[in-house]
């Protein structure tokens, strides 16, 4: 139970990553706070049909929208008295264009819900840890977008490379005061985005399965639990010395230095 007793929040928590997280917090004895644009019954149902007696708060919150952020901190803490740890997980994915063709609004539209979104998820984040008085942990879900660079993917890798920038900034504010902030860079996962993203090659089920042997050395998507299993390690006092990290969940892309490759 590495996380028993801890007030948890996550953010898109109604699929991929952060449901799975959401899943494996409550099995380490965490009580979780669930945030999402989208529906969070899924979530909530999982949970506590693997752990009855979990302790499950849902709220439905664009991350993007400042007041509402602010408002769901408040909530939680009203609700179980502390924050003591946050897995900023949300995002979208990238306009497909490149830079001088790119559409502005919608470039625009990426980077505030991925980086303004986490900077509003931990600016309140913060304010309720400083009042724990406890040892409090920040997880950012930063993508390999945030370590390389992406062809026709402007908005998505700017926005990526900035949460890092924004973790490491935490860790030198609040290193000395308790919250330790860390960032995780998944590659490719076996999400719903990641099926959105490649809709035309999962039309063909050989197709996609070929696509997914050949995306990094290891030959194989990553599974969200395996995801999961890292930020339950950094959200706990297993991780107590590791602050302004940054770790690829890859399978060993960024590692071959390339961007784009085929391992076939």
């Amino acid at each position: 139970m590495l996380l028993e007793d801890r007030v948890s929040v996550i953010t898109g928590a109604a699929s991929g990553m952060g449901q799975a997280s959401a899943l494996r917090f409550a099995k380490e004895g965490a009580i979780v706070a669930l945030i999402d644009i989208a529906d969070l019954a899924e979530t909530k149902t999982k949970i506590l049909n693997a752990m009855p007696t979990a302790k499950v708060l849902c709220i439905k919150a664009d991350i993007a929208n400042e007041e509402a952020i602010k408002q769901a901190m408040e909530q939680i803490t009203n609700s179980y008295g502390k924050l003591n740890i946050a897995f900023n997980n949300a995002g979208v994915m990238m306009t497909r264009a490149k830079v001088g063709e790119v559409d502005s609004k919608a470039w625009e539209r990426v980077v505030r819900i991925n980086l303004f979104g986490s900077f509003y998820c931990a600016k309140y984040e913060i304010q309720q840890m400083l009042k724990s008085g406890e040892p409090c942990s920040i997880i950012f879900n930063a993508s390999v977008g945030g370590l390389i660079g992406t062809p026709m993917a402007s908005d998505y890798v700017s926005s990526k490379h900035a949460i890092i920038g924004l973790t490491k900034s935490i860790m030198c504010d609040y290193a000395d005061m308790g919250i330790r902030a860390n960032a995780i860079c998944p590659g490719q996962i076996e999400t719903p985005m990641w099926e959105s993203v490649n809709s035309s090659a999962k039309e063909d089920r050989e197709t996609y399965a070929q696509l997914n042997r050949t995306q990094n050395p290891m030959r194989r998507l990553g599974s969200p639990e395996e995801v999961a299993a890292v930020v339950a390690f950094l959200a706990s006092d297993e991780s107590s010395h590791i602050t302004g990290a940054v770790i690829p969940i890859d399978g060993g892309h960024v590692a071959t230095n390339a961007s784009y490759f085929n391992w076939s």
